[in-house]
């Protein structure tokens, strides 16, 4: 019994430690072959802005780092000079609206509004990676008042969560298609 219980604990600190130091998700492949880490080399610059918000562009810099990580299909890197790709983005429209008006004309919900602008530039050639959308919006509603109540700052938070998921995603998706010529 002690010698089970023994075995168990050493397979499982070993899977463990197989399961926590691998490289993060998956690396991608083109027809079975795994990309090389030289073509998965990305730069992401700080994303700029050129809204009247302050303090978004580096929340969205670091959630756009974090998300491509998490995701594991690009590796980042903060040497400009070794990177195969560089990501640019800026922060062009951010608008607060308020939806619900109580009879004092205060809003009870609001609703955030924002278009980011993204391009994947090649670093060796300069060219750019055509991308489905060069604009990408977000959208959150939400109220400091009523229901799930959360600040502007909670609500923004939020947004930009979505935004650097969205982004993630379609760089990754026309990096793969620029190497590949297939979509994923």
């Amino acid at each position: 019994m002690k010698q089970g219980i023994v075995f168990f604990f050493f397979i499982f600190a070993f899977s463990g430690c197989a399961f926590l130091f691998k490289e993060p998700g998956r690396p991608p492949k083109i027809d079975g072959v795994p990309i090389p880490d030289s073509k998965r080399l990305i730069y992401i610059q700080n994303v700029r802005n050129n809204t009247y918000s302050p303090g978004m562009h580096t929340r969205l810099t670091q959630m756009i780092i974090e998300e491509i990580d998490r995701r594991g299909r690009f590796i980042t890197t903060r040497e400009k000079t070794l990177a195969k790709y560089r990501l640019y983005a800026e922060i062009v429209h951010y608008q607060q609206v308020g939806d619900l008006m109580d009879l004092a004309d205060r809003q009870i919900t609001s609703e955030l509004f924002v278009v980011t602008r993204v391009e994947i530039i090649e670093a060796e050639t300069g060219n750019k990676i055509p991308m489905e959308r060069s604009e990408i919006p977000g959208r959150v509603h939400f109220s400091t008042q009523v229901g799930f109540r959360e600040s502007e700052l909670e609500a923004q938070n939020r947004l930009l969560r979505v935004m650097a998921l969205r982004i993630a995603e379609e760089s990754e998706r026309a990096w793969y298609y620029s190497l590949s010529g297939v979509l994923n």
